[in-house]
């Protein structure tokens, strides 16, 4: 069955009776509780009645009255004419309307009546007087005027109402005002006449005509009322029995507090909505569990976030919400975030105004026709099954880092870090040989000790040194013999090798033929000398004139000749066999001449091969000798080459130059030779322990004695880290791509799982939809059809007359005086959100919370007053801790706080600048004391300062968040009086000014800025000189002992830039006067807005202790590259940057944050916090981020280089491209002119159409867009004339404008050539001079324009696209001063006409 949104209470069930710890019984203890909350609730009510400004409007116009009691707004100027008169009247008005404000900024509403008549009667021996009938009416200041209307009802004064229902009688207001309403409209005597009949039954009841507007209906009275009326509904409240004393009741509710949960949420059991981190759903699910809790979130959190959360969820499993919030920006804030994620469809928004506007019915309508899922689970599923498999994957790499590897007990991050601190300080190892994992566990047995004495050994021994260098370093000598042998040989190798060298170039010479430049060349030639030997043992020398090719075809076989496909006739076979067979030496017998020619021709071939077509064979002389030289020498060779086969492998090939060298090397350093056996006895002992390669290392480069332990220790942690790499492929070790890969995976698909929950609720919300519709069939058809009419009811007629409604918008926000009517007595909801306690007292809140089954109060319990609402209600609850998110942060302002020993708020983002701006604008003022002051507080000329801030802000940056702050409460008194003003003329403005925002703009004192959070900050000092230059060290607030906690409040609000606004200076004013640290912390603050407006600093803002030695290596690469780079960028206490990247291109500025897998990031057990949500806090600063995880940092530094490059040098073309863009796009041409005229006459039309009803309609028809989110309490737009004017004022400018591109284009051609000025300058750069000539080069076309389209034509000329007060004023007087004078009457006229226009087009 679907739960009641607000279902009846039902009886409840007999209970067992069991033991109470509390003496009292909980209905006394209740009971006792419940009279003390009326009687201080009753005495709050008095205290804030008396006095309650009044205005009597018995005398007014008659005229004014007929039109204010038809409803219609009017002037307060035409119900009171007389000025004197109206001057006090407009005084009291005011004083009204602030104390309505006053009012609507802790309940919620401040409702102003007309007081229709004066009764009066005996109550004993009392006499009773109150106004009688009470009729909503609504003010508002408009200029300097205040405009009055009337709403719709009435209802009798309460004290009135009370007396009649303890006589009997039930008398409604409504009925009263009916009977005084006839078909000329409301008569206030015949309201008299009706008031009088059905009051007769009190004692001496007269009733006086009297017209009184003030504020007689306090908003928290229907709460007092309920405190009386809601008994049985706060006895059966488990929460309000605690909060009277039950301590059952308080055991109960605290009986399981929820347990922090710091992990990832398994995808398919995320609740609520939105990016959320693991803190902030311990609180969602601490709400959705359906046990009471308190949400303990710091101020300046994302709270908006986390409650949108909790709402959504309520509704997507079908709990009915009661959102009530004592602060009007916090309902706007949630509403603004579930809006944001498309779930505003879920809300009613009900305030102290609802009885006036309809703008619930569209969205009933919307609820009631789409209720389709919008779910693709299968896809979901999909997704949300791969998060889980890479989560465990990246969970499988942080548990790899720090698992124990085998026997060796430490792991991955044990060793990173004993490498880190190897390798950091003076004089680090750097030893890069590695250990085999036996010789590891080995070292590890008895901790190196015979390990590090082996080294020392064999370091002290001297065997080990100069090997490198020593000719015979490589050499393998096992004993003194082979070494004595060896030596002979190298010896006599030393002579005979020269002289081969020689007769190989002799030979050479004499046979023409290239020398040898080897051995085995050499064994080449001298084979090839050998068989010419052979052949001219049997032939004579001139066999090798010619190819002997011929004869050996024909004396080759006759089968021989076939087999080869040649052919010769008898005849030339024996001419050539008898040629062959005189070749021949005389006295040889030649077996097989055929082969014999065979090898003479091989020969020659072989010859003409090395030296040419063009000679043939010869024999050298002493060829023989020569041969046995080289027998010799080979066989040495031999003999020594297994010695030397390390240093050269193959000595028979080796050049003879070298071979010579190594042979004089070899022969010149016999000690060296005769070293070798005791150094190889050396070498078998380190390598049966694995260190031969390490002590011959430490050996080359000289280590000494005290270095050898910690080049053992790198030795031993490289050599294991390695191991474990290897054995672990979790570590990302063997493929490091890989692992950087699954960690962007699982970044992409954890925002899908983040966007996944925004249709997973929707489809939630539209399931109870159609269940709600199916089992109230006839409410839907009547509320359909009622719809369908066009008959909407206002919203709060809506949501009380159809109760399908609340089952269709499950989540009803609204202010606290509204539960009463919302909820009426023993009507409950499933869920009471209190979002912000420490408003109201316990007392005014005491009904709101006995309305519903589970309440969740969302609060910072930090910054609760003592004996607050929130102190109390968290010592009964169980409380959950939302730790502070990370947030924009001035830094400048955060080091400040610091050096005071103040926490900031949250935990600051590093900014990419030198510093977060602060930037000053300084004044010339002096003054006086004001009248019981004792200090110069304020003064005219900054106050002026601060508005013009404000104004170009607005105009500048109006999406940024502004708040004023003002050091002393008579200065912001004064800059709020000067803004009302300003806006009134701004009407282009009125959206910067719009406090229905999450963070609406705002100018408080120093006690107002408790929980106060904006981008932007101006602080208006307020205190000068006199004007004889002296300084009154009295700086207020400051010059106290609270003064230092002041100030810091003050900064705390400010997550952006900060302004500083003043006209003292540092210098001026004396360290040794001040007594205090809030002064003291003042002049500060202005040492640091003199010292870095505008500019940057020398340091980056950077974090104590040692930078993160995996990334110095990194960091030396980058460098060496020409990058900046700052290691531990950060404030105390907020994020910490490990390494901070710029480019030579940007200075003043980093790019780049580079984070790794270091301590902060495994200790944090969220991948959604580590590998997303840090990032992405960083680049909502301006950051880009890369990550340099340690495995592959380590096994590729340089490919983790150049990707961090990359990433620098996209940065760099990313803030170009922003920097180029312009700060505001004016279109050259505007497409369709035409269409567009005709758009803007349309709407002139429509807005000048029509009077009276038709006004009011086009204002609702207006309302609808905006009403649906919560509102600040103010007067109904539908009577808001100022937007009217305003919009008429946007139209008119539009037309103004397209009519200057009209003239433009049709102008161009008739000017002559522009002026050589050039185009986009700021308008300072421009002289007198050059703007006169432009003004005179616009007038030049001869196109007739008044002087507001001169200007705006010659800001286009001259390419100016920021407007403000400065470059207006300064257009305009160009403008003027460049006039040409008139001439002929109808010029004078054209000329007076204009002259009128600007000060109306200026208010446009």
């Amino acid at each position: 069955m679907v739960p009641s949104i607000f279902s009846r209470r039902s009886a409840p069930e007999p209970e067992a009776t069991k033991a109470s710890s509390t003496s009292t019984h909980p209905t006394t203890l209740v009971g006792s509780a419940r009279d003390a909350w009326r009687s201080r609730l009753d005495q709050d009510i008095a205290a804030d009645s008396t006095p309650a400004p009044t205005l009597s409007l018995s005398g007014a116009h008659p005229g004014g009255l007929a039109q204010l009691y038809t409803e219609h707004p009017v002037r307060l100027s035409l119900l009171i004419r007389e000025p004197i008169a109206l001057g006090r009247a407009l005084e009291r008005a005011r004083s009204i309307i602030t104390r309505s404000e006053q009012r609507a900024s802790a309940h919620g509403t401040g409702p102003i009546h007309l007081g229709i008549g004066t009764a009066s009667w005996r109550d004993g021996t009392d006499a009773v007087t109150v106004p009688a009938l009470l009729r909503p009416v609504r003010l508002v200041r408009r200029d300097d005027d205040v405009l009055i209307a009337l709403g719709r009802g009435g209802l009798l004064a309460p004290e009135l109402s009370e007396a009649l229902r303890s006589h009997g009688l039930d008398v409604d207001g409504d009925t009263i005002l009916a009977q005084a309403s006839g078909a000329h409209g409301f008569s206030s005597s015949e309201a008299m006449a009706a008031l009088r009949e059905a009051c007769a039954a009190l004692p001496r009841f007269e009733v006086r005509d009297d017209l009184v507007i003030g504020l007689f209906c306090h908003p928290a009275g229907a709460l007092a009322a309920s405190l009386a009326e809601d008994v049985t509904a706060l006895e059966d409240s488990q929460v309000i029995r605690a909060l009277a004393g039950d301590q059952d009741a308080r055991n109960d509710l605290r009986s399981e507090a929820p347990v922090p949960n710091p992990a990832d949420r398994d995808p398919w059991a995320e609740k609520g909505v939105g990016d959320l981190i693991p803190s902030q759903q311990d609180a969602v699910e601490a709400a959705s569990d359906g046990r009471s809790v308190f949400i303990d979130i710091p101020a300046h959190s994302d709270d908006a976030s986390v409650v949108a959360a909790i709402l959504a969820d309520a509704a997507a499993t079908g709990r009915s919400v009661l959102h009530v919030s004592t602060f009007p920006s916090r309902s706007i804030a949630a509403y603004t975030r579930l809006a944001d994620l498309g779930l505003a469809d879920i809300v009613a928004n009900i305030d102290g105004y609802s009885d006036a506007r309809k703008t619930l019915a569209a969205r009933v309508s919307a609820a009631m026709e789409d209720t389709s899922p919008v779910v693709d689970q299968a896809s979901v599923d999909e997704m949300r099954a791969r998060l889980r498999q890479v989560r465990t994957a990246l969970a499988s790499y942080a548990a790899a880092l720090h698992q124990p590897y085998g026997r060796f007990g430490v792991c991955a991050a044990d060793a990173l870090r004993a490498l880190t601190d190897l390798t950091s300080g003076e004089n680090p190892p750097t030893t890069r040989v590695r250990l085999d994992e036996k010789t590891l566990y080995d070292i590890a047995v008895d901790q190196g000790e015979s390990a590090r004495a082996l080294l020392r050994e064999a370091l002290a021994s001297g065997t080990l040194s100069g090997s490198a260098s020593s000719a015979w370093g490589n050499a393998v000598l096992t004993s003194d013999e082979q070494a004595s042998d060896v030596l002979l040989r190298v010896d006599r190798l030393s002579k005979n090798l020269p002289e081969l060298r020689v007769h190989i170039a002799a030979v050479a010479g004499e046979a023409g033929i290239k020398p040898a430049g080897t051995l085995a060349q050499w064994d080449r030639q001298l084979a090839m000398f050998d068989g010419i030997a052979d052949v001219l043992d049997v032939f004579l020398p001139r066999v090798f004139e010619r190819s002997a090719a011929d004869m050996v075809i024909a004396t080759a076989p006759k089968q021989w000749r076939k087999d080869h496909d040649i052919s010769m006739g008898r005849s030339e076979r024996n001419r050539l066999v008898k040629q062959a067979q005189d070749l021949v030496r005389p006295g040889v017998h030649v077996p097989d001449l055929h082969r014999a020619l065979i090898r003479v021709q091989e020969r020659r071939d072989a010859w003409c091969a090395v030296c040419g077509d063009d000679s043939w064979p010869i024999l050298p002389a002493k060829i023989g000798e020569i041969s046995a030289l080289t027998d010799a020498v080979r066989d040495d060779l031999d003999a020594i080459a297994p010695v030397f086969a390390a240093e050269e492998p193959d000595l028979v090939g080796t050049h003879l130059q070298r071979l010579t060298t190594l042979i004089e090397r070899w022969a010149g350093d016999t000690s060296a030779a005769r070293e070798v056996p005791a150094r190889l006895q050396m070498r078998e002992r380190l390598a049966a322990h694995g260190l031969d390669k390490l002590a011959q290392d430490l050996a080359d480069r000289e280590v000494e004695d005290a270095a050898i332990d910690t080049e053992l220790d790198l030795a031993w942690w490289a050599s294991l880290l390695r191991a474990m790499l290897a054995s672990q492929p979790a570590l990302g070790g063997v493929d490091p791509a890989s692992l950087e890969d699954l960690t962007r995976e699982g970044r992409e698909l954890d925002e899908a799982q983040v966007a996944s929950l925004i249709p997973q609720a929707i489809t939630g919300v539209r399931r109870i939809r159609t269940n709600a519709l199916a089992a109230r069939p006839s409410q839907y058809e009547e509320l359909r059809d009622l719809l369908a009419d066009g008959m909407a009811p206002s919203d709060l007629d809506l949501l009380s007359s159809y109760p399908l409604v609340r089952h269709l918008l499950p989540v009803l926000m609204t202010v606290p005086a509204m539960v009463p009517a919302l909820a009426p007595t023993g009507r409950t909801v499933d869920v009471v959100v209190l979002d912000g306690a420490d408003g109201l007292p316990l007392a005014e809140l005491a009904p709101i919370i006995a309305r519903g089954h589970q309440l969740v109060v969302i609060d910072d319990l930090t910054g609760a007053s003592e004996g607050g609402a929130t102190r109390e209600l968290a010592g009964v609850l169980p409380v959950v801790r939302v730790e502070p998110g990370p947030r924009r942060l001035n830094d400048q302002v955060a080091l400040l706080l610091a050096r005071y020993g103040y926490e900031h708020a949250g935990i600051p983002v590093p900014w990419t600048a030198a510093n977060a701006p602060v930037s000053a604008r300084w004044v010339e003022a002096t003054g006086m004391p004001a009248p019981g002051a004792h200090a110069i507080e304020s003064t005219g000329a900054e106050v002026r300062a601060v508005v013009d801030a404000v104004i170009e802000h607005a105009v500048e940056a109006p999406e940024r968040s502004l708040a004023v702050v003002a050091l002393s409460e008579r200065h912001a008194q004064r800059i709020r009086e000067a803004l009302e003003s300003v806006k009134a003329d701004e009407p282009g403005l009125a959206s910067f000014f719009d406090p229905a925002t999450p963070e609406p703009f705002v100018v408080v004192g120093p006690d107002q800025v408790a929980g106060l959070t904006r981008e932007s900050l101006i602080l208006s000092v307020g205190f000068a000189k006199t004007p004889h230059g002296r300084v009154i060290h009295d700086f207020g607030v400051l010059s106290s002992e609270e003064g230092a906690d002041a100030l810091a409040e003050v900064l705390r609000v400010v997550r952006g830039d900060l302004t500083l606004v003043s006209s003292l200076h540092s210098e001026e004013i004396d360290r040794d006067r001040l007594g205090h640290e809030g002064s003291r912390m003042l002049v500060d603050l202005l040492e640091i807005a003199e010292g870095h407006a505008g500019e940057g600093m020398d340091a980056w803002p950077v974090l104590a202790g040692e930078p993160d030695r995996l990334l110095v290596d990194l960091a030396e690469h980058l460098y060496s590259r020409g990058l900046e780079v700052v290691a531990n960028v950060g404030i105390p206490g907020g994020m910490r940057i490990p390494l901070a990247i710029g480019h030579p291109d940007s200075p003043g500025r980093l790019l780049l944050a580079v984070l790794t897998d270091d301590e902060e990031y495994l200790a944090e057990p969220s991948q959604r916090v580590r590998d997303r949500a840090r990032p992405r806090w960083l680049e909502a600063q301006g950051w880009a981020v890369y990550t340099a995880l340690s495995m592959p940092l380590f096994i590729d530094p340089d490919k983790e280089a150049s990707l961090v490059v990359d990433a620098v040098l996209d940065a760099l073309e990313k803030l170009r491209a922003t920097d180029d863009e312009p700060a505001v796009e004016v279109p050259e041409r505007i497409a369709d002119d035409e269409v567009a005229d005709e758009r803007v006459e349309e709407r002139s039309e429509e807005a000048s159409s029509g009077d009276g009803d038709g006004d009011e309609g086009a204002g609702e028809a207006e309302d609808s867009s905006d009403d649906s989110a919560p509102r600040m309490p103010m007067l109904d737009d539908g009577l808001d004339e100022e937007s009217k004017r305003r919009k008429k004022a946007d139209e008119d400018t539009t037309g103004m404008l397209l009519a200057i591109k009209r003239k433009e284009r049709a102008s161009e051609e008739n000017r002559g050539p522009r002026p050589a000025i050039a185009k986009g300058l700021p308008l300072a750069a421009y002289s007198d001079d050059q703007l006169d000539e432009m003004a005179a080069w616009v007038r030049s076309d001869g196109v007739e324009r008044t002087d507001l389209e001169t200007a705006e034509e010659l800001r286009e000329a001259l390419g100016i696209t920021r407007r403000g007060f400065q470059s207006d004023a300064v257009l305009g007087n160009v403008v003027r001063r460049t006039k040409p004078a008139a001439s002929g009457q109808g010029s004078d006229e054209a000329s007076a006409s204009e002259d009128t226009q600007p000060e109306d087009s200026s208010d446009e």
